[in-house]
């Protein structure tokens, strides 16, 4: 052979015969797994290891106690999900889940490596963790998981409907175990979250409801959701798990958070005005009636809410949903005084100019059909016009302005006639 060839060879490590390999290195040592906290529970399919938490009922996470939440009617509950089935439901028997897994887009490839799930037993509050040492243990973790969801008589999740029951569920199907959550109602927080908090709040997400609604603040163990699939990933290698218990101090914050959560909006909707909700919120909370039908509730939530300070912005639009409401009931010499604070409103800002157009030609057709007061009518008319006036040249401009002096022309028309009519 190729002395030259030889010699890369060895340079390469690669000898004939045994006897000058070098020996691997040895393997890692990983960290003791007894530094995990909790136990490891034997199921017919293999371990899986548990932590066990318990809080006093008077625990408090938050503004109340966790045993508060027993105390809000069931029928609350189910009136502010739309989930009727709640109604008959024995709030200690709800089921606080929470999932983290190995990857936040789904499908088939993603496997829920922490289980939480939280629920009162004799006065505590239990929170039991299933962590998954190794992902061939998932088949003793859904045993243990289907166990305790047959007791429940519903599940509380935050975004489980869109996130953690697909994912579950998925996972059940494939070890070919039936799902027993699927039978069960479901009461997603996060919709509803979202529904109160939209307008006043930047973010509806869990942390950020704990700073901005639920007084909470996490510790500095805590770690960000979007690195606890990297985190998981690196304990496999590694077997350290340091970051393993600060992904479940963040799972075990998760469904505390739910529990107050559950309670802070059922206290919300069963007494806004008791509960203290801020300005900004009795307007969401009015626009939430008011997409499920029910006025009434609507209209005083709007009418609370104009009591109080409020933004401009937010101002014209409580007006605005407020005197369409009456308009709809028939009520339109109510909305008269709500359609003139938003004209003016609208006026005073740059931005509320569409308010004010939309305000003073509500006010010209009352006038008209109703108060049957032509000259009213017209002034409302004008007004409407010169606002237009101002706004941008552009083919909105020159629709709005057209209809407006072909209603304006009309009115007059109208009004000389009646002037006829009269001189003779």
């Amino acid at each position: 052979m190729n002395e030259d060839l030889l010699r890369r060879l060895r340079q390469l490590g690669v000898v004939k015969g045994t006897g000058r390999l070098k020996p691997p290195p040895p393997p890692s040592r990983p960290v003791p797994q007894a530094e995990l906290p909790g136990e490891t529970v034997e199921t017919p399919y293999g371990p899986c290891h548990v932590v066990e938490t318990r809080y006093p009922g008077d625990h408090r996470h938050g503004p109340t106690p966790l045993r508060s939440l027993l105390d809000c009617p069931s029928a609350t509950l189910a009136h502010l999900a739309d989930l009727p089935d709640l109604a008959e439901v024995d709030l200690s028997r709800l089921l606080f889940l929470d999932t983290e897994t190995t990857g936040l887009a789904g499908g088939t490839g993603t496997i829920p490596f922490l289980v939480g799930l939280g629920r009162f037993e004799g006065g505590q509050f239990v929170l039991r963790q299933y962590f998954l040492r190794d992902p061939d243990q998932e088949r003793a973790m859904l045993h243990l998981l289907s166990h305790q969801m047959e007791q429940a008589q519903a599940l509380v999740s935050f975004n489980g409907r869109g996130f953690d029951l697909p994912i579950l569920e998925t996972r059940f199907l494939l070890a070919r175990r039936p799902a027993p959550f699927l039978q069960r109602p479901h009461l997603d927080l996060l919709p509803l979250a979202r529904r109160l908090w939209r307008i006043r709040l930047p973010s509806r997400a869990l942390t950020a409801l704990e700073q901005d609604v639920l007084g909470v603040r996490r510790e500095q163990a805590d770690v960000p959701g979007y690195l606890i699939p990297f985190l998981y990933r690196d304990y496999l290698r590694s077997g350290n798990v340091a970051p393993i218990r600060r992904i479940l101090y963040h799972n075990v914050v998760d469904i505390l958070s739910m529990v107050t959560l559950t309670e802070t909006l059922s206290r919300f909707w069963a007494d806004p005005e008791a509960a203290g909700l801020a300005p900004t919120d009795r307007y969401s909370l009015g626009r939430w009636y008011e997409a499920r039908g029910e006025v009434e509730a609507a209209e005083r939530a709007y009418r609370a809410a104009l009591t109080r300070e409020l933004p401009a912005p937010i101002r014209r639009a409580v007006l605005r949903h407020l005197s369409f409401l009456l308009k709809r009931q028939d009520r339109r010499s109510e909305a008269v005084p709500l359609w003139t604070q938003l004209a003016e409103l609208g006026e005073a800002e740059e931005e509320g100019e569409g308010d004010a157009v939309l305000a003073c030609v509500e006010l010209a057709k009352y006038y008209e059909w109703h108060a049957h007061d032509i000259g009213a009518a017209i002034t409302w008319s004008r007004r409407a016009l010169r606002v237009v006036t101002g706004w941008p040249p552009g083919p909105h401009r020159e629709r709005v302005e057209g209809e407006l002096r072909h209603r304006l022309g009309r009115l007059e028309r109208k009004a000389g006639e009646r002037l006829m009519v009269q001189d003779l």
